[in-house]
Order: C-alpha cells, then structure tokens, then sequence
C-alpha cells in the first residue's frame, strides 16, 4: 500500500470532476433524445402519409373496377348479335 493520504480537497476534486462529467452525458442523451423525438415525428408523418395514398389508391382501383364492369356490360349489348353456328 501505498502512503499517500486521502484528503477532503483530494475527494472533493474528484466529485466536481465526475459531477461535470455526469452534467456533460446528460446534455449528450438529452440532444440525442431530441433528435430521435424529432425522426420519429418525421417518420409518423410518413406513415401517415403512405395511409393517405393508400387509401386514394383503393377508392381509385374500387372506381376502375366499376369502370371496366360497367364497359363489359355495354360491350356485351352492343354485341347484341346471335351466337354464331
């Protein structure tokens, strides 16, 4: 063992080293934390982004499939013609 002492001042120093040190990991995740608030907000928007096209998408495909029942029927009118022997 060593014979150095351990004085009040030593112990103190060292707090005031860790305690800044503390201060400075908090500001880091606290910018961190910020920064990942600010993705997932941007990430929310995305989705519901992709919610709204997917949604204008469905009510466009329900709309040609209506289209395309409603030119097979005039097709098959205008083909009015007797079946062929």
């Amino acid at each position: 063992m060593s014979e150095e002492k351990i004085t009040l001042e030593l112990v103190g120093a060292r707090l005031l080293g860790l305690t800044a040190d503390v201060r400075d990991l908090q500001q880091r995740f606290a910018a961190q934390e910020a920064r990942l608030g600010g993705l997932e907000t941007r990430i929310g928007a995305l989705e519901s982004r992709f919610s709204a096209m997917e949604q204008r998408y469905a009510i466009q495909e329900e709309r040609m499939t209506r289209m395309l029942a409603l030119v097979v029927r005039i097709a098959e009118r205008i083909d009015g013609s007797p079946p062929r022997s």
